[in-house]
């Protein structure tokens, strides 16, 4: 019996002896007589442990004396020594939010595993395609053979993977981080399994971050809101294209970002993205953004800030290109869906020397309620060999808003400066959960036209008829729990687009009846229906 347990019995005893009867009713002799009694069950406790402490000397004397002894008595002892740094050095494994995560017993070092599945359906309803020769709806422009040219009156229904990401992230040494996802999912158009992230971070200089590798550097409040917490399937289309004029996922690139307690900022130099074609010349760009937090509260958040892409070098097609088709860009989108590739509207290739893109944005929310706007305004300027036309310029916005029924909030998340989805109060379950769900609508705005001119006319030498969209999207979310969730939208498009055939290009769709009659109507009226199931963690 060690000390501690003979010190338990001991307590035990006397707590027994308090507890009597006799010692509540104070008869002295029932008192005499126990006390008696508590005495001698502790000598026979205390001879116990004599007897026990002179086993345990027997054997040790015993142990030393053989040959091996000594040798095993230093054995067991540094075995139990390595067991205990064994032990402080063994990493430690996590599940945080169904995401495995392996970290060091210093917790400087770490991994954890990143995955995002998007599996994406929808139905497009369109008049009926009357063909080519008498149906004038047309996609991007190109010559043939050009998917487009007959895809815009028949958009594919159907389903897809729009993301199926998998990968690791985390940190080294502490101040050092790192990100490698690959991407499975896309478009049929957008090629097959690539990289999305792979950069390496240093965190050294708190609070700011420096990165550089391949990956999606802030460009605007849309950009910077999580896939897995988008309020609809799809980006509007300003944000969308205001992210891909010098971002975009797998963006190459060097950059410094911070942020604080009320403001975040990011600066990154970027070239081309992983999976664009070889050119003579990669883009070269500035992003930048900033974003402050005006006034705060537990019940609401209001935040305002600008961002803005300088393209200081487009990419270089090559001395052989034809003249005005060496250096250029061009601004096109599909409908807010990708289960099809057409766009619908797009300037085309535009001879550029630099371009820039700069955008406003605000948000809030109040305990349940969302709401937040974005304003863009894109400029080229063209290059010597087109400099007597006018430099284009275009301009796009949106504004959208949620309320959640089972009223969760968005939380605003200041590294990111953005509003991220909600965490269900109580998820799903056969018990009676029923997740959070949160309804949703948005308003998007594109103009892609430039000196467009009159229906029924030619295109002038400096016109772009890249077309106007108007997208009013109506959305259902439902966060089953904390990785699942589900999605419906349903978007009714307006594009308003002129042929743009004219002066230096007869044929934008290829030799008739590709390319339509000169000024006519190419834009549409459809509804588009989607769904999103999601899993993530």
């Amino acid at each position: 019996m060690t000390d501690a347990n003979f010190r338990m019995s001991c307590a035990a005893l006397v707590a027994a002896f308090v507890s009597s009867p006799a010692f509540a009713a104070g008869d002295p002799a029932a008192i005499e007589q126990q006390l008696n009694a508590l005495q001698q069950a502790l000598a026979k406790q205390q001879e116990q442990i004599a007897q026990q402490q002179q086993e345990i000397e027997r054997l040790r004397q015993q142990l030393a004396a053989s040959p091996a002894g000594g040798a095993t008595v230093e054995k067991i002892a540094d075995d139990v020594q390595q067991a205990k740094l064994a032990a402080q050095d063994a990493p430690r494994v996590s599940m945080n939010n169904a995401r495995p995560t392996i970290t060091s017993a210093d917790g400087r070092s770490s991994l954890s595993v990143r995955s995002v599945v998007q599996l994406d359906a929808a139905h497009h309803d369109q008049d009926p395609d009357r063909g080519t020769a008498a149906d004038f709806r047309r996609g991007s422009v190109g010559a043939a053979p050009n998917r487009e040219t007959a895809a815009a009156r028949d958009l594919s229904d159907g389903a897809y993977f729009r993301r199926a990401r998998v990968g690791f992230e985390g940190n080294v040494a502490r101040d050092f981080t790192y990100r490698l996802v690959a991407e499975f999912g896309g478009s049929g158009t957008e090629g097959p399994a690539r990289i999305n992230d792979f950069y390496l971070g240093y965190t050294g200089f708190a609070p700011f971050t420096i990165q550089v590798g391949a990956f999606s550097p802030p460009a605007n409040m849309d950009d910077s809101i999580g896939v897995e917490s988008s309020l609809f399937i799809e980006r509007a289309s300003p944000s969308e294209l205001s992210r891909t004029f010098g971002g975009a996922d797998g963006r190459i690139g060097l950059g410094v970002r911070g942020s604080g307690a009320r403001w975040m900022s990011a600066l990154t130099l970027t070239t081309r993205t992983v999976n664009d074609a070889e050119v003579f010349d990669s883009q070269l760009a500035a992003v930048g953004r900033f974003g402050t937090l005006l006034a705060t509260s537990p019940d609401y958040n209001v935040h305002v800030g600008l961002n803005g892409t300088y393209v200081f070098q487009p990419p270089d097609q090559g001395s052989a290109a034809a003249a005005g088709q060496r250096h250029v860009m061009r601004l096109r989108d599909r409908p807010e869906i990708r289960v099809d590739s057409t766009r619908l509207v797009d300037t085309g290739s535009i001879d550029t020397d630099s371009a820039y893109v700069y955008g406003l944005e605000a948000g809030a929310n109040w305990q349940n309620f969302y709401l937040q706007g974005e304003a863009f305004q894109w400029g080229f300027e063209r290059t010597a060999a087109t400099a007597g036309l006018a430099d284009p310029s275009f301009d796009g916005y949106y504004v959208q808003g949620s309320w959640i029924l089972t009223g969760e909030t968005r939380r605003y998340d200041m590294a990111s400066a953005a509003f991220q989805g909600p965490r269900p109060f109580v998820p799903f379950s056969s018990a009676g959960g029923f997740g959070a769900w949160e309804l949703a609508l948005r308003y998007s705005h594109l103009n892609l036209d430039f000196h467009s001119g009159l229906a029924g006319t030619a295109a002038t030498a400096d016109a772009v008829r890249g077309g106007e969209q108007s997208i009013l999207t109506f959305g259902v979310n439902w966060y089953v729990n904390a990785n699942v969730k589900a999605m419906l939208n349903w978007l009714h498009v307006d594009v308003d687009r002129l042929n743009p055939a004219g002066v230096g290009n007869l044929t934008p769709f290829g030799p008739a009846p590709a390319t339509p009659p000169i000024g006519v109507q190419i834009g549409q009226d459809l509804d588009i229906y989607g769904l999103r199931t999601q899993y993530s963690f």
